[in-house]
């Protein structure tokens, strides 16, 4: 399937009945023409019976539609994808197949999804009804096949199948899901974990043996925890020819979601499935209403993030407009008139950010509002702010990275972030001393490496690694405290780690507790920040939640800190310069180019983003690197650069959105 190595721009914004394609008031040649027109080269499309009411599943596909939509679209240039849903079904369904869907802790069927509805378990004979859909399908010669879903609800699923399956297994019963201390929760998760992958590894099946030229892949998991949907995308990726995740659909109050979140899921997918074609859905709506878009700009950088982190985007919206249109076929444009550069590319940067699945799962973390999990599920302990405020640290300092969820993936990187990664094995932790023995730098907070999945240890499991002994933990809140380094203080973490250095050096030493303002600060015996040196490498350990409350106050200090420490270790593969904090950089390479991307997230303080502010005059610096040729993909201008000091000087005339420049 050599096509799916070429950029995908995927539209879904046609719920089509047979009714309507009979009376003529859908056309089908007039519908792909306006694709066409627009710019995407495939679409994930689902003809119905009747209205749009139906249009999650429940009923019977149209499938006479689908031979004449897939000639027609052929003709444009235009793949073709079915959308299948495979999560939601109508209370009518659940009547005649109660059997089929999911229940919750006391044994009710859980049947408001989405508000009224219920949701399918993977365990049942369910899954015979979607394979035979999914055979007729593939027969039918369509391109591929999304299957959206399919996942478990956060209250379930306790049917009597998966209790069955689950006693079989283990030998006990099912544990109240969403106790994350729980020791067994942890065998909830990997039963509902293999139970998704067994049930895609024979959809996968069942579409090749029917035809093996269509493609499949389901709605995987975005970056956050994953144990309420019990999707992994490293167990589902290997039955998938694609994968994708909701990175573009927010929610709410956009103030409080981070803008980088099509980028940071786009990273996740790379890391979890480098060698497959990647898709970020993006739903061009203020989630949950359908009926409001999003203005161009918010389209347009969350486009923007995935492309520059090697990723195709959907598009989805139900109720289109003359603006959405003109900012649609303005992004298609990037992509279609440099395929090349956007096409089987890697992330070329020299530093990771560990994402840890054990901590996010067992130790917890806040999962955000989504179609699957209904509101946001808050935890006491929230490792997922101590992410994001790593991500927003490398982000805004202008440091390109890659995210990491596997210790094995470490070559190539000079330094890696570790934010309060809580629960790491034996094993990773004798991967991660190889690592800095041999050079490695790590940067290190809060309870990384002090828990051994649901307990908290004595000592940290990488003790030997920080230099440090653990004796304690201290909530410092927002009273009045800091920690001081030479000269300066900084504002104390909210909570502090008290600890005894071994081999470490100490930096800084953080204040006693005033609980309480304008009192004496007195300053105490415990670090607040440690370097300590390993073998040729060296870790530096930040005594408390440093990237937890850097997202949450945004301390300019913070920043300063964390930057002076990593240029005081690894050379910067780029600098850029007279240039805000509010443009993002990432690097990636194709041969002998390098793609320098740029995303320009300047403008009001709100969101939605209603107009971006453009920057004039951006200077970027290359160290060792001996061009033939810079190219600016998108602007109307050629960069102006130049070989100086050692460095490749580019000038970029002006950023609106979006800039690629390709260095060859």
């Amino acid at each position: 399937m050599d096509w799916l190595k070429r950029p995908l721009r995927i539209a879904d914004f046609s719920l089509v009945n047979l009714q309507e394609v009979q009376s003529g008031e859908f056309q089908i040649e007039k519908s792909l023409d306006k694709k066409a027109s627009l710019g995407f080269n495939a679409e994930h499309f689902f003809p119905q019976q009747t209205g749009i009411v139906v249009a999650h599943g429940s009923i019977e596909p149209a499938w006479e539609i689908l031979p004449q939509y897939l000639e027609v679209a052929h003709r444009r240039g235009i793949r073709l994808f079915v959308y299948y849903n495979v999560h939601w079904y109508s209370l009518e369904m659940a009547e005649e197949h109660p059997d089929w869907f999911q229940y919750d802790f006391q044994g009710k069927l859980i049947d408001k999804v989405y508000g009224k509805g219920v949701m399918s378990c993977v365990n049942t004979n369910w899954r015979e009804y979607t394979y035979e859909h999914i055979r007729r399908f593939a027969r039918l010669g369509v391109d591929g096949i999304f299957l959206d879903g399919p996942a478990f609800q956060p209250e379930g699923c306790y049917c009597e199948v998966c209790q069955t399956k689950f006693q079989e297994r283990y030998g006990k019963e099912l544990p109240r899901k969403g106790e994350l201390t729980n020791p067994d929760h942890q065998l909830l998760v990997e039963f509902q974990e293999d139970s998704m992958a067994e049930y895609m590894k024979d959809a996968y099946q069942a579409c090749k043996e029917a035809n093996p030229e269509v493609a499949i892949y389901l709605n995987g998991e975005p970056l956050r925890p994953s144990w309420a949907s019990g999707r992994n995308n490293r167990k589902l990726e290997p039955y998938q020819d694609l994968v994708g995740a909701e990175g573009g659909f927010i929610y709410g109050k956009l103030i409080e979601t981070p803008i980088f979140k099509p980028g940071m899921t786009a990273k996740g997918l790379e890391a979890q499935a480098p060698t497959k074609p990647r898709v970020i859905f993006i739903a061009h709506k203020h989630s949950p209403w359908n009926r409001n878009p999003l203005p161009p700009a918010e389209l347009k950088i969350e486009c923007a993030q995935t492309l520059a982190n090697g990723a195709n985007y959907w598009i989805g919206y139900t109720f289109p407009d003359a603006t959405a249109d003109k900012t649609i076929k303005e992004i298609n444009d990037w992509v279609a008139q440099n395929e090349e550069y956007f096409s089987e590319t890697q992330n070329a940067s020299e530093v990771g950010l560990f994402w840890s699945y054990q901590t996010a799962n067992t130790y917890g973390g806040e999962i955000p509002q989504s179609d699957f999990t209904g509101e946001t599920i808050k935890v006491k302990r929230d490792y997922m702010k101590s992410f994001q405020g790593a991500y927003e640290m490398l982000q805004r300092a202008h440091i390109p990275f890659k995210v990491v969820d596997a210790f094995e993936d470490l070559d190539g990187l000079k330094i890696l972030v570790l934010p309060n990664c809580a629960c790491l094995t034996s094993e990773e932790g004798a991967l991660l001393e190889k690592y800095v023995k041999n050079g490695g730098k790590l940067i290190v907070s809060f309870e990384t490496s002090l828990y051994s999945q649901v307990n908290r240890l004595d000592d940290f499991g990488l003790s030997k690694l920080l230099g440090i002994h653990y004796r304690g933990i201290e909530e410092y809140g927002t009273f009045e405290n800091y920690f001081q380094i030479g000269e300066q203080f900084f504002p104390a973490c909210t909570y502090v780690m008290k600890v005894e250095p071994e081999t470490a050096e100490v930096m800084g030493y953080v204040s006693e507790n005033t609980k309480g303002s304008y009192q004496p600060i007195i300053m105490s015996s415990f670090p607040a920040v440690c370097k300590n040196k390993f073998g040729a490498g060296k870790v530096y350990y930040f005594c408390g939640n440093f990237f937890q409350s850097y997202f949450d106050y945004k301390f300019p200090k913070y920043l300063s800190l964390f930057q002076k420490i990593f240029d005081s270790e690894v050379e910067r593969q780029i600098i850029l310069e007279n240039t805000p904090e509010s443009v993002e950089v990432t690097l990636r390479k194709k041969g002998d180019t390098l793609l320098i991307h740029l995303i320009n997230f300047t403008s009001g303080l709100k969101r939605p983003i209603e107009d971006l502010i453009s920057v004039e005059g951006t200077v970027l610096k290359l160290p060792g690197v001996k061009p033939t040729s810079v190219t600016c993909l998108l602007g109307q201008t050629s960069p102006k650069w130049q070989r100086k000091d050692g460095f490749v000087e580019i000038t970029v005339p002006r950023l609106h959105e979006y800039e690629v420049i390709a260095v060859k």
